[in-house]
C-alpha cells in the first residue's frame, strides 16, 4: 500500500509542551523545590524571632533573686560611681521602686541580676574595639583568593590573581545579598567554566572551595575542644563536634581509599547513575587531590589562617559590646569560648534551612556565651548581627565587579554550567 505524504495545510508546529514536556515538568519541579524550600527557610527563621524575642528586651531589666520570673524595667539612672541607683518599673503593673546598683550583686535583701537591653548595649558600644574588628577581617578575602587559585591549579586552570580576586568578592557580595547562600558560589562557578574548557572541574573546584572551609572550621573546633576539654567553656557542643570530626575522617578515608572503592564496585555503580559522565569527572576532580597533596595542605592552611583573622574579629567584637573576661576567666577562656561559637556556629548555619543561617547561628552563640555567662542575650544578638554586618561591609567592592565587564549570569546559563555528555567528549578528547 502506498504511503501518503501529509498535507502540509493540515500540520502544524508542536507547541513547547510538545516537544519537551520532560523540560516543562523539570522547570515546575524545580520551582515547587524552591517555594518549598523558602517556606521552610521562613519558618526557622520566623520560629528563632520568636524565641529571640522571649529572650531579647530594648531596654535594661532587672530579676530579683527572690522572684526571678518577674521582670523590672529600668526607667531612670542617677548617681555614678558606687552611688548609681536605678529606677524601676514592674512589667506586670505600674509598681515602681528604687536600688542601688552596687546592691544586687552583694549580699543584701535587693541581690539581682541587671540584664542588658538592646539600646544600652548599642549605646555603650566601644569604638575602639569595633574599628580592630572591621581592620582585622581586612585580609580574609584576598586571602581566600589565593586559595581559589591554588585550588584551580590542581585541574592545571589558571586565572590570574586580580580575577580571582575579583571572582572572590563578587561571590561574597551575592552570597550575602542574594535569597540563599549559593549565588556567589555560582557566579564564581560560572566566570571559571568560561575560562577554560574543563568546565566540570572548575566548577567542582568552586564546590570543593566552601568544603576546604567546613572541614578548616571542623579542625579548629576540633583542636580547640581537645586543648581545653578540662575546662567549663566547652559545654555540650564538644561531643557534637567531637561525632562531626569522626563522621568527616570515616567519610574522607572511605572516598579516597581505592582498595574500598573496588570493594564497593564504586565506579560500576556511578557508571549507572543519570549523568554518569559528568559525576564521574566530579569524582575524578575531588579523588584528583590525593594526588596534590602540596597544594591540598596549603588550601587547607590558608583558610585556617583566614578563619583566625574571621575569629578575632569576632573576639574584637565581643569586647566592643561589653563581653569581658570574668575575674575567674581570662581572656584566653572568653577567645576560646568565641571561637567555639564561630567555628560550630558556622557549621550549624552551612545548613541551607535558613536564610544566612538565622537562628542557627544565634542558637549556638547562645548556648556557649549567654548559658555559658559571658553575657546577656541582648548583647549575644548583637554581636552575631554584627559579625554578618563585617562581613557584608567586605563584601561590597564586589558590587562594582559586574561593571568591570564580569557580567551577572543568566538563569539559562547558569543551568547549564556543567557541559552535557557530547560536550565532555568533546574536550577529553
Amino acid at each position: 500500500m502506498a504511503r501518503h505524504a501529509p498535507d502540509p495545510s493540515t500540520t502544524h508546529a508542536p507547541d513547547d509542551a510538545e516537544v519537551a514536556p520532560g523540560r516543562w515538568t523539570q522547570g515546575l519541579k524545580k520551582h515547587a523545590k524552591k517555594w518549598v524550600l523558602n517556606l521552610v527557610k521562613f519558618g526557622v527563621c520566623g520560629v528563632a524571632l520568636w524565641y529571640l524575642s522571649t529572650k531579647v528586651t530594648l531596654d535594661d531589666r532587672v530579676r530579683f533573686q527572690n522572684e526571678p520570673e518577674r521582670a523590672w524595667v529600668v526607667v531612670n539612672e542617677t548617681g555614678a560611681g558606687v552611688d548609681r541607683r536605678l529606677e524601676l518599673r514592674a512589667s506586670d503593673s505600674d509598681e515602681t521602686r528604687q536600688v542601688a546598683l552596687a546592691g544586687l550583686e552583694g549580699a543584701s535583701d535587693n541581690k539581682g541580676k541587671l540584664e542588658r537591653g538592646l539600646k544600652s548595649v548599642v549605646r555603650s558600644t566601644q569604638w575602639n574595639w569595633m574599628v580592630a574588628a572591621i581592620l582585622i577581617f581586612t585580609p580574609v578575602s584576598f586571602i581566600l583568593a589565593w586559595r581559589l587559585r591554588v585550588l584551580l591549579s590542581t585541574q592545571e586552570i589558571d586565572i590570574s590573581y586580580r580575577d580571582s580576586l575579583l571572582l572572590t568578592f563578587a561571590g561574597n557580595f551575592f552570597n550575602f545579598t542574594l535569597p540563599g547562600t549559593t549565588g556567589g558560589d555560582l557566579y564564581k562557578a560560572y566566570h571559571i567554566a568560561k575560562r577554560t574548557h574543563k568546565r566540570t572541574e572548575g566548577v567542582t573546584i568552586v564546590i570543593l572551595d566552601r568544603v576546604f572551609g567546613l572541614i578548616s572550621f571542623l579542625l579548629l573546633a576540633a583542636v580547640t575542644i581537645f586543648a581545653a576539654r578540662n575546662t567549663s567553656v566547652i559545654g555540650d557542643f564538644g561531643a557534637y563536634v567531637g561525632y562531626l570530626m569522626l563522621a568527616l575522617i570515616v567519610a574522607g578515608m572511605l572516598f579516597f581509599s581505592q582498595r574500598v572503592r573496588g570493594l564497593l564496585r564504586f565506579d560500576h555503580w556511578l557508571g549507572r547513575l543519570p549523568f554518569s559522565e559528568k559525576l564521574r569527572r566530579i569524582d575524578a576532580t575531588a579523588f584528583g587531590l590525593r594526588r596534590k597533596r602540596s597544594q591540598s595542605a596549603l588550601s587547607l592552611l590558608i583558610t585556617i589562617v583566614s578563619h583566625f583573622f574571621l575569629v578575632t574579629s569576632i573576639f574584637f567584637l565581643a569586647r566592643s559590646f561589653g563581653i569581658d573576661p570574668k575575674p575567674d576567666r581570662g581572656v584566653e577562656q572568653l577567645y576560646v569560648a568565641i571561637l567555639i561559637s564561630a567555628v560550630v556556629g558556622y557549621l550549624f548555619a552551612a545548613v541551607p534551612i535558613s536564610f544566612q543561617g538565622f537562628g542557627l547561628f544565634e542558637a549556638v552563640f547562645f548556648k556557649v556565651l549567654v548559658e555559658g555567662g559571658w553575657c546577656d542575650a541582648s548583647a549575644m544578638l548583637v554581636l552575631t548581627l554584627s559579625a554578618r554586618l563585617v562581613q557584608i561591609l567586605w563584601s561590597l567592592p564586589g558590587v562594582i565587579v559586574p561593571w568591570m565587564g564580569l557580567e551577572r549570569p543568566t538563569a539559562e546559563s547558569e543551568d547549564d554550567l556543567i557541559p552535557a555528555d557530547d560536550d565532555v567528549a568533546a574536550a577529553t578528547q
